[in-house]
């Protein structure tokens, strides 16, 4: 008996060897090596597809097909009378502005509204915008000529509290 214990590290240790993790992997049902690399294959070939689309049209912005209208919750400290709520009403056709630069979006009015505060007491004026699903985002820098978004888009990079993953929302693209 004493045998056989010793002898199964060693049967253990030489099926490692000779078959390599895969073969663990398969019995457990999980994705061996060789599909693990083709699955990077896939997604390497999806983020080039991508990066070649946005360097095909760089000067073309997000649609805006997710914009709903909303209205600040009831009672909300956190979110003042003077943030204005956007829907998706064409912007000539409401008065209000097409183009908005956008900072963050939170599932809670209530954070929408204190990052619009900060924005505004950075001197960036902002309005809220809600969307589908549930979402409020923060949109600073109003305007309908889409090179004064993009200017306020880089100026807006170039200063130190600027979040990540800020980007420009044109209000008329369906």
């Amino acid at each position: 008996m004493r045998k056989a214990f010793a002898i199964l590290p060693i049967l253990l240790a030489v099926a490692l060897t000779v078959t390599g993790c895969d073969f663990f992997r398969r019995l457990a049902g999980r994705p061996t090596s060789v599909d693990i690399e083709a699955m990077r294959e896939v997604i390497k070939s999806r983020e080039e597809a991508r990066q070649a689309a946005e360097a095909a049209s760089p000067d073309s912005l997000p649609k805006a097909d997710t914009v709903s209208p909303a209205a600040p919750a009831a009672g909300s400290s956190a979110v003042k009378e003077q943030d204005k709520v956007v829907d998706s009403a064409p912007a000539s056709a409401d008065g209000k502005k097409r183009y908005y630069v956008i900072v963050a979006s939170f599932s809670k009015v209530e954070n929408a509204g204190k990052c619009a505060e900060r924005m505004e007491n950075r001197g960036y004026p902002s309005e809220l915008l809600k969307f589908k699903g549930g979402y409020t985002a923060v949109g600073i820098c109003g305007t309908d000529d889409e090179q004064e978004a993009k200017e306020s888009l880089k100026e807006l990079k170039r200063q130190d509290f600027c979040p990540q993953g800020v980007w420009i929302l044109d209000r008329n693209r369906k």
